[in-house]
């Protein structure tokens, strides 16, 4: 039997302290009133943040979706949840007529059942479980969160959303944890990252059996055919794999010959490039029998390169944080800010624009302005080329926020993206004239025919001003493309 609920869900007008206060005299006005469909607008744009008329019918339909509400044009009635939760004012009611209506909200109370998630985590949790899940921000997997928040389900705290012991109750009773395999989105139950396992502990773990010696890059399917992958790297192994702590490369399978695109591990590591698919690592040190659980790993990109007179596939990837802070310097929440400024704004802004383009144009509005004033603030104003720190008389600073690999080639509006650059050094930046090392050294094209070389050539083996912090340091894969896109 085909699952006819829709996958995603609208938000009502408040935040999500008052959003039940507003639901409730929105219905309480319907019950008593039988109010037309534009009069009952016309009352939402009245007694709620609304500003758009479109939006409040966008929003209305989706309580009607529900059953909240019966809209017409003639009359508007409460429709069965409406008037029972009117009548309870209890929120498993609401559950009810969400989780009917809207795919994912049982999936994510189990998962959070079984440890804390972020809304990233949210996010891929989602995709994985439901084909028709699109996602590429976690927006719609947000709006599902601020519904169980509403309801107190679960809490929200640094970034971080854990279940409470009421949204525990629902779970329990519900008793239905059939469409999770938690194992695949976060270290298995007893397994913690650093642990040592041996071969039998990581079958055990997973709940999958190898049959054969394990190495290299496993994937697999869980019960429910989602997809994940184990991969596996010995200090000593053939492919002569270099990890570190962050952002590490890892060489395809194929032991001999060049290597394809095509084969089994391959192809699903390059498909976890663009896609969803849990990669979880190990590694193996010469002097240890048993393999180090490293945690789940982002797989960021991969090319072809010339190794041993042979093409090989090096896949860039990048430890993910399991608990949701970061390894660096678990201290700082600056990157835990990002997404709560986005997430606040997005929330004020996108209820008065009803069709996904306008919201999409909101939402890179948004990005911009939260991207610009984090990167100021986190170079305190300052340039990082040339260390000036200038404002206007009204204390707007000088210094801009300068996109590192360019959004026009796929550049993120992330601070590991960015530098704080004055006028004069984002345009030499931007137009070919600087770029930076590794190491945060500025180099300088040679061009000296050019006006201004000079100028610019001081500036050659200077390190970048940079923050304290290493968690917002600019990331060598956006340094490094934009050497390449620059010819340095």
């Amino acid at each position: 039997m085909s699952d006819e609920r829709r996958m995603t869900t609208d938000r009502f007008y408040g935040g999500v302290t008052n959003r039940l206060e507003n639901l409730r005299s929105m219905l309480e006005y319907v019950r008593a009133h039988h109010p037309p469909r534009e009069q009952l607008v016309d009352w939402v744009l009245s007694n709620t943040p609304a500003g758009s008329s479109d939006a409040v019918d966008h929003h209305l339909a989706f309580l009607a979706s529900i059953e909240l509400i019966d809209l017409t044009d003639e009359e508007c009635t409460l429709a069965e949840y409406g008037e029972q939760w009117l009548q309870t004012q209890e929120p498993e009611t609401l559950y009810k007529a969400l989780s009917e209506g809207v795919k994912g909200f049982e999936t994510i109370l189990t998962a959070l059942s079984q440890g804390s998630m972020t809304d990233e985590e949210i996010m891929t949790l989602l995709t994985s479980r439901f084909d028709e899940a699109e996602m590429s921000t976690p927006g719609p997997a947000i709006r599902h969160r601020e519904w169980l928040q509403v309801l107190g389900y679960l809490t929200r705290e640094d970034g971080v959303n854990r279940i409470t012991d009421t949204g525990e109750a629902l779970v329990a009773e519900k008793g239905d944890h059939s469409d999770l395999s938690p194992s695949i989105w976060r270290p298995p139950d007893g397994v913690s990252v650093g642990d040592t396992l041996t071969q039998d502990e990581i079958e055990a773990a997973f709940e999958t059996g190898f049959g054969y010696r394990i190495t290299g890059i496993n994937p697999r399917r869980d019960d429910h055919d989602h997809r994940y992958v184990l991969v596996f790297a010995r200090e000593d192994g053939p492919y002569d794999d270099s990890v570190r702590d962050g952002q590490f490369e890892y060489i395809g399978e194929g032991l001999s010959g060049d290597q394809s695109e095509t084969s089994p591990g391959n192809s699903t590591l390059i498909d976890a490039t663009s896609s969803d698919i849990p990669v979880h690592f190990f590694y193996q040190n010469t002097t240890e029998d048993g393999w180090e659980y490293q945690g789940l790993v982002d797989v960021c990109d991969y090319e072809f390169k010339k190794r041993d007179g042979r093409e090989v596939l090096v896949f860039t990837m990048e430890h993910q944080d399991v608990d949701g802070t970061d390894r660096t310097d678990s201290g700082d929440h600056t990157l835990t800010a990002e997404q709560e400024i986005l997430e606040e704004v997005l929330a004020e802004e996108s209820d008065t624009h009803s069709s996904e383009e306008s919201y999409t144009e909101v939402r890179q509005r948004v990005r911009d302005t939260v991207f610009r004033r984090l990167v100021r603030q986190i170079y305190d104003g300052t340039c990082a080329i040339c260390g000036q720190c200038r404002e206007t008389p009204d204390g707007i600073p000088e210094v801009e926020a300068a996109h590192i690999r360019p959004k026009e080639d796929g550049g993120p509006d992330t601070v590991a993206n960015g530098l704080a650059l004055c006028k004069l050094h984002h345009w030499a930046f931007d137009n070919g004239w600087l770029a930076v090392s590794d190491d945060y050294e500025i180099l300088v094209k040679e061009a000296p025919d050019r006006d201004g070389y000079y100028e610019f050539k001081q500036l050659e083996g200077k390190r970048l001003e940079l923050p304290d912090n290493d968690a917002v340091l600019p990331a060598s894969k956006y340094l490094k493309k934009h050497r390449e896109l620059q010819d340095f």
